[in-house]
């Protein structure tokens, strides 16, 4: 009898049904490179690639050594989904990690007693006794440069000690002369945070040099900071994954696994989403230079067709990007591309492209994913959505009525309407949750500090407690509050609070008329950093116009108590909001990237880092299975980039 014929392309399972591969998967899984990195676009199951390979090497020789890498969790998550459907059992034989646990791992062999840390508690106790290190510092030798914050902000620190180790930015200071003012100044970096880096690295080691905790990242940092030497590394085949995500650090670590000529390396990477500016720049045919810093000569190969989405978003994706996108003719899927006049029409747009989900699939149809380049956009849309009835889910991004500097506002709005003489005591409308950040903006902007040595001085506790007896409020902003103690200077909030009882009727003028922007001008930030502030209080003085402060209340009590109910009852929300890093790595039915405009999304960047913005656009557009709504600006489209 004769057997039914094997498809070229088709590659055997452990579950009886054959996984069918593209010509250029087929090749890379033959491929005898002994090192070679894969040059993919999106969607076109580079991950499922190396699975395969994987399990290729483990049938060529069953007793074969494989390490499997990844850059992030999410990346090894995603690589024992695509094992598992392809073989019944994964042999112990082949590690699957990230390069941070691997060199964590690398470390404890040499070390057995090394402690790591997790703790944000900890952690953020240590950063504070960096900045009071840097203070005693500076009164033995004053440098001007340093404006010192009563506090750590701690978002911003462990922004730059993230990008400083990832960089290796302290033996980058030493080769360019040692001076780190210097340095800073040419590279545009915040100097009063690399001084509080550099005291928080001190710290980290103990009297005799040995280091005394290593927290997330500082794992490979160490193995990278080593003398040029190989580590041990057992391996007949390791396997990288997210290779576009690599950074300085991370490549030195992995050049040094790769030392031994018998070591196999394949790499994969969609280059195209490297938006971390920290990253390895493989642009403008610059991927040689990844190539180069391999031990071994090193193959390219392409990977072009993807298994996302079909032909329609992969011709948007090749009008705006010359990548060579390539879709089946099997896959369906539709580009709208509208423009709109001004925000408020581009957010009406979005509201009828949420609508056409529910008339075309139903009652529950699928959210619509809304990908934002900047997250004050945010704002305005999540109350347009409030406005008509529906939810919004925000992921990577904070609902703004939990950003410090406008959860402050919104509990001085509300501390100005106790001043009446009809009130009567009630539950405050803002939560405990508003209030611990309203709380922390105070003590942030008002040069404030609780009393850590009193039992109910922490912010939750704090923040309970005003939520039930809302006079607290009061009388912790203009200072008679004195169960926290510690020293605060909350002046301009009490001229806030004293301002005409009338302008409850108005909220955008009380705003006005309170001078908001003093409340903010005597906290020291990065230039940067105030320019977001700016625009995130601006935009919320543009959302309230026409609105009294109880309707303003009254509207958020609203917003917070639909976005607890659905978190109860696990139903999806109308529209799912994005950031571009958290939409990374995923895909969706439907999607919508609104304000499209040259100098907002693309944004303004240095040239140098242009090829960045280029490709936040690039993975935004690339996360859309079915739909893709492209919402452009009339006046100002968006032009092609260069290769």
């Amino acid at each position: 009898m004769l057997q039914p014929m094997q498809r070229t392309n088709a590659f055997p399972t452990d579950h009886g049904q054959p996984l069918m591969l593209t010509t250029e998967q087929q090749a890379i899984v033959h491929s005898q490179a002994a090192s070679a990195i894969i040059a993919a676009l999106a969607g076109t199951g580079k991950t499922t690639t190396l699975a395969c390979c994987a399990v290729q090497a483990l049938r060529a020789q069953p007793d074969a050594r494989i390490l499997v890498l990844a850059h992030s969790r999410a990346g090894i998550q995603a690589f024992q989904h695509r094992l598992r459907a392809l073989v019944h059992q994964v042999p112990g034989q082949l590690q699957v990690t990230t390069l941070e646990r691997w060199s964590a791992r690398t470390l404890r062999q040499r070390d057995a007693g090394v402690r790591f840390v997790a703790d944000p508690v900890e952690l953020r106790q240590q950063a504070q006794q960096a900045l009071l290190e840097l203070e005693a510092q500076l009164q033995r030798q004053p440098d001007e440069r340093i404006s010192v914050p009563a506090e750590v902000d701690m978002q911003a620190f462990w922004a730059f000690n993230r990008a400083a180790k990832k960089s290796l930015l302290l033996q980058r200071v030493q080769e360019a002369g040692g001076d780190l003012a210097a340095f800073c100044e040419e590279q545009l970096l915040d100097y009063t945070l690399a001084r509080i880096f550099c005291a928080y690295e001190r710290l980290r080691l103990d009297t005799c040099g040995d280091v005394r905790y290593y927290a997330e990242g500082d794992c490979t940092y160490a193995l990278a900071q080593e003398e040029d030497t190989a580590l041990p590394a057992p391996y007949d085949l390791v396997l990288f994954d997210e290779m576009h995500d690599l950074d300085l650090a991370a490549l030195t670590v992995l050049r040094r696994l790769l030392h031994d000529p018998a070591t196999r390396f394949l790499g994969a990477g969609d280059f195209n989403q490297h938006i971390d500016t920290q990253a390895w720049s493989v642009f403008h045919n610059q991927l040689h230079q990844l190539a180069d810093f391999l031990p071994q000569t090193t193959a390219t190969l392409p990977l072009t067709q993807s298994r996302r989405f079909g032909p329609a978003v992969a011709q948007a994706v090749n009008r705006w990007f010359p990548v060579g996108m390539q879709a089946s003719a099997k896959r369906y899927s539709t580009v709208y591309r509208w423009s709109y006049q001004d925000d408020a029409d581009c957010i009406r747009q979005l509201l009828q492209a949420q609508a056409s989900l529910s008339a075309r699939d139903g009652a529950t149809p699928a959210p619509l994913t809304v990908i934002l380049r900047h997250p004050h956009e945010a704002a305005a849309l999540e109350w347009a959505v409030a406005a008509a009835g529906q939810v919004a889910s925000l992921h990577g991004l904070p609902h703004f009525y939990e950003e410090r500097e406008l959860a402050l506002l919104l509990g001085l709005m509300y501390a100005h309407g106790l001043q009446a003489p009809d009130w009567k005591s009630s539950p405050c409308p803002l939560g405990p949750q508003i209030l611990e950040r309203f709380i922390d903006g105070a003590l942030y902007f008002g040069k404030g500090r609780v009393d850590t040595r009193q039992e109910d001085s922490d912010l939750p506790t704090m923040a309970t407690q005003m939520h039930q007896h809302p006079q607290g409020i009061w009388r912790f902003l203009i200072g008679e509050h004195t169960a926290q103690g510690g020293r605060r200077n909350f002046a301009a909030f009490g001229n806030f609070l004293h301002l005409p009882l009338a302008l409850q009727d108005n909220a955008q003028a009380l705003l006005q008329q309170a001078d908001v922007w003093g409340l903010f001008a005597a906290t020291p930030m990065p230039h940067a950093e105030a320019q977001r502030l700016r625009t995130r209080v601006q935009g919320f003085i543009d959302l309230v116009a026409g609105l009294t402060v109880p309707q303003v209340l009254q509207q958020i009590d609203s917003m917070v108590q639909r976005r607890q109910r659905l978190q109860h009852t696990g139903q999806p929300a109308h529209f799912q909001i994005l950031s571009i890093e958290q939409a990374k790595g995923q895909e969706f039915e439907a999607v919508a990237i609104p304000f499209l405009a040259p100098g907002r999304f693309p944004a303004p960047v240095p040239h140098a880092l242009a090829f960045v913005e280029r490709n936040r656009l690039y993975v935004a557009m690339t996360r859309a299975r079915q739909r893709l709504w492209l919402l452009e600006d009339a006046r100002h489209p968006i032009q092609a980039f260069e290769a």
